[in-house]
């Protein structure tokens, strides 16, 4: 049984290694220490004791070093990546299906799906630059040209030190009464429920309280499309795992 913080101490006070109080004039030197190293240094000492400083830039350079790696391995895969289109040319809706079955893509609207059942081919060139930056080209087959144009989207997403930006985004042009995203929005608006479309993930604006398309993408379903295609990827899912928005919240 797990113990109260009551027990063992006289009429229920809390003991004091629990306490809120903390001594900040005990702690000072120990305080410069740590922070030393996140100003401009004013004696030897600091110098010396710049430890979060250093541990920061060893950690910095452990990112880029890893993101090196990541990149000739992403070499090494793309011959393999090209069979798996091979064998995903044959199967008739393949990304469709695998899409629609993985837990953060369910609110999709259903206006998505006849245009996702062309989609043929996705492509994803990662980790670009040491910041880790992507490009997504989706392609869809001839059918979809009944409901928009081109049939070929690209996303280019940057990241920067403290945002991300969108480089390059295709402009689809919706043949008339035919977009999703219309569908979608009015849904939101009539039935205050949290419908969204895929296509509306290429914007340039920033994209908050929908899950990130790029992103599922890049780390689960570019990875294991079989596994969501077979519906055989087991998660645990809550909504604010992906940014969802909730019923009253738009």
């Amino acid at each position: 049984m797990k113990r109260s913080l009551e027990e063992g101490t006289p009429d229920g006070a809390v003991p004091e290694m629990y306490s809120d109080t903390v001594d900040t004039q005990a702690l000072m030197p120990y305080i410069h220490d740590f922070d030393a190293g996140e100003r401009e240094p004013t004696s030897q000492n600091d110098n010396d004791s710049a430890v979060q400083k250093v541990l920061l830039e060893i950690d910095e350079e452990c990112a880029v070093k890893q993101i090196e790696i990541q990149r000739e391995y992403d070499r090494k895969k793309q011959p393999h990546f090209q069979k798996r289109q091979e064998i995903i040319d044959k199967i008739p809706g393949f990304w469709a299906k695998a899409i629609s079955h993985h837990p953060a893509l369910s609110y999709v609207t259903t206006a998505d799906a006849p245009i996702l059942e062309c989609l043929q081919k996705i492509d994803l060139e990662d980790n670009l630059d040491n910041n880790g930056s992507y490009k997504v080209t989706l392609t869809f087959g001839e059918g979809a040209r009944e409901y928009m144009e081109p049939l070929v989207l690209t996303k280019h997403v940057v990241f920067t030190e403290d945002k991300e930006d969108v480089v390059e985004c295709t402009k689809i042009e919706w043949k008339q009464g035919k977009s999703p995203i219309e569908v979608a929005q009015k849904a939101r608006n009539d039935e205050r429920c949290i419908d969204w479309s895929l296509f509306e993930w290429f914007t340039t604006e920033e994209w908050v309280n929908r899950p990130d398309f790029g992103e599922i993408l890049r780390r689960e379903l570019w990875h294991a499309p079989l596994a969501y295609y077979l519906d055989t990827v087991s998660v645990d899912f809550a909504d604010d795992d992906y940014g969802m928005l909730d019923d009253d919240e738009e």
